[in-house]
């Protein structure tokens, strides 16, 4: 996943970086569902990477997300929950239709909690994070994402 911003503030190692939203919305191809969904554009991020290429205040930068890592992070966020559903299906199912649906739903629950936890310790860990790729302007003179 890549994804450009523009450096806010430099604190030691760490730039924080302000990503998506305003202006930076109308070159994605998915605008239309973020705002649809929220029923308004959404708002710039400012999210926290290590500085590895030496940036400065005002930088537009590239951060990425390794694809092995975002591949992780979808299979857990959406097709455990979905595994557990069947799975509980599967076993409540012999008890009759009524425990089977009440099966599948106890499944899916327990696997949306277990998403969520897993979600929780991956943010911490390095490989989960984005990385700073490259500086594809110095000094911009915006103060927004670039598009």
């Amino acid at each position: 996943m890549l994804q450009r911003g523009i450096v806010q503030e430099l604190s030691g190692s760490k730039a924080k970086i302000a990503v998506g939203g305003g202006e930076g919305c109308s070159a994605c191809n998915s605008r239309e569902s973020c705002m649809s969904i929220t029923g308004k554009s959404p708002e710039a991020k400012i999210i926290s990477v290590e500085n590895t290429l030496n940036a400065s205040t005002g930088d537009a930068v590239e951060l990425e997300l390794p694809v092995s890592s975002t591949m992780k992070v979808i299979a857990l966020t959406f097709l455990l929950p979905v595994g557990m559903l069947v799975a509980g299906y599967w076993v409540m199912m012999p008890a009759g239709s009524t425990q089977g649906a009440l099966g599948a739903v106890g499944g899916f629950s327990l696997g949306m909690i277990i998403a969520l936890f897993a979600n929780r310790a991956m943010a911490g860990k390095k490989e989960y994070q984005m990385r700073m790729t490259a500086i594809t302007e110095k000094n911009c003179i915006e103060t927004d994402v670039p598009k």
